[in-house]
């Protein structure tokens, strides 16, 4: 099974024949994300944007909490 791996985070990827579409799912604590495309580019895309929004995400609320 191929996966895909970006900034420490593993996913997964698979393939539906009858669709002709990508779907993939990465757990991040205690949450599953979701992740499809048409391509395995687009799949890879979508999954990498997922991780880079929590990056950021965490970011911002790291720097919120230096505030208080």
């Amino acid at each position: 099974m191929e996966q895909f791996e970006y900034e420490g985070y593993v996913g997964s990827v698979n393939y539906d024949r009858k669709a002709d579409y990508y779907t993939g799912e990465v757990k991040i604590g205690d949450r599953i994300y979701t992740y499809e495309g048409d391509t395995l580019d687009e799949l890879r895309e979508d999954f990498e944007d997922i991780i880079d929004s929590l990056i950021a995400f965490e970011e911002m609320d790291g720097e919120e909490d230096e505030e208080e």
